[in-house]
């Protein structure tokens, strides 16, 4: 029989013998209307709310120190001690120098009261006769300088109280106290150690609230509100998200990089999240309840522009689009109204107006309008098997 020829895949032969292309195979997605978000991940460092550092105010020799590196600290709990056998023998001298400062003052006050009445006394003797004036004016000036003598008893009296408030203050400066509670992050000398004033000996850490500082860029800032919500991860914990609340909003952008601070508070009550860990903050820019949404798959660029092809009655019809929120493989088409479903696959061997073969993944929709025929027969009716030649 006579070699029978075999049109290129993909075209059938016209009436006339011209090349006509055929259905494609494509797969579609439903067009679906809903709520959409988007989100986007920042990456930042998390670090401590507070950092206090317990230093000596006094020098002398560290008796004892008994935190080590993640103990934890209470407010105002005693984590170490130096040597304080001097700073009590100035308590005990400032307090003994207050006492003769009393004694001082006692004895000013009984002298002022004895020249107050005799002074009253010869004045009623002036009054009568029986003294003279002479008399009256030596015991007012003895009067008028008691009165200074007891002023200035008063104030070494007071001068020596300072001295012993400041003596006790340096005392109780011997007993290093934790200011906030926290943990040991650091530990600066060891017990034995001699200090001199302002020494660091531990740094103390507050993690039970942490904080997560992000660049943000010019796009994105105004899309960030304090107190709103942000999800946390961290790599050394897979799988646990934490939430977190936008606290504060850099006032300014910086030079060099043309970001803003963005301050992320997260609670921390596992103490899981560690400062200095390498974090990832997911935040919710924008959010929409009713969108047209449509698989981001199903987006091509024509003409320098975003569109869809939208599938009705086997027809694929080339749309272009104006895009609105995306979160992730999703996509809010916010004009034109789009009816029927999109392709996701195979949109680049479409053109506008081709017609379509829908494929489903469950195999449950046949291709419309195909049949699978028999072999073809050629002019005597024997049937011949097509290959590459074309030869049967």
């Amino acid at each position: 029989p006579k070699a029978g020829t075999t049109p290129r895949e993909g075209f059938r032969r016209g009436g006339r013998g011209r090349a006509v292309r055929g259905p494609v195979a494509v797969e579609t997605a439903e067009i679906k209307y809903g709520g959409i978000a988007q989100r986007k991940e920042f990456i930042g460092t998390i670090k401590a709310s507070y950092t206090n550092v317990i230093a000596s105010k006094v020098s002398g020799r560290l008796s004892t120190l008994s935190k080590r590196v993640g103990d934890r600290v209470e407010r105002n709990e005693v984590v170490g001690k130096i040597e304080d056998t001097e700073y009590r023998h100035n308590v005990e001298e400032a307090l003994a120098q207050t006492k003769i400062s009393n004694a001082t003052v006692a004895e000013a006050e009984a002298q002022l009261a004895y020249l107050t009445r005799e002074t009253e006394r010869v004045s009623e003797l002036v009054s009568k006769g029986i003294s003279s004036q002479a008399e009256l004016d030596e015991y007012l000036n003895k009067l008028n300088s008691q009165k200074t003598r007891l002023e200035l008893s008063l104030a070494q009296a007071k001068q020596r109280e300072i001295v012993l408030k400041k003596a006790r203050t340096r005392l109780a400066y011997t007993r290093l106290k934790a200011a906030q509670p926290g943990f040991v992050a650091k530990r600066h000398t060891d017990g034995g150690a001699l200090l001199s004033g302002n020494s660091p000996v531990l740094t103390i850490v507050g993690i039970d609230t942490v904080f997560v500082e992000i660049p943000v860029t010019e796009r994105d800032y105004p899309m960030i509100t304090k107190g709103q919500v942000a999800q946390v991860s961290v790599d050394a914990i897979p799988g646990k998200k934490f939430i977190g609340l936008v606290r504060s909003t850099a006032p300014f952008f910086n030079d060099n990089t043309r970001t803003a601070m963005i301050e992320i508070a997260v609670r921390n009550d596992t103490h899981l999240l560690k400062p200095g860990m390498f974090a990832r903050i997911d935040i919710t820019l924008k959010h929409r309840d009713s969108a047209q949404i449509v698989p981001f798959a199903a987006l091509i660029t024509h003409n320098n522009s975003k569109a869809v092809y939208v599938v009705e009655d086997d027809v694929a019809h080339l749309v272009p689009v104006s895009l609105g929120l995306t979160d992730n493989d999703r996509v809010e088409i916010m004009k034109p109204r789009l009816r029927g479903n999109v392709v996701t696959l195979g949109a680049h061997l479409l053109s506008d107006s081709s017609r379509v073969i829908v494929e489903s993944n469950d195999m449950s929709r046949k291709e419309p309008q195909q049949r699978r025929k028999g072999p073809e027969k050629n002019e005597r009716g024997k049937g011949v098997q097509r290959g590459k030649g074309g030869r049967g």
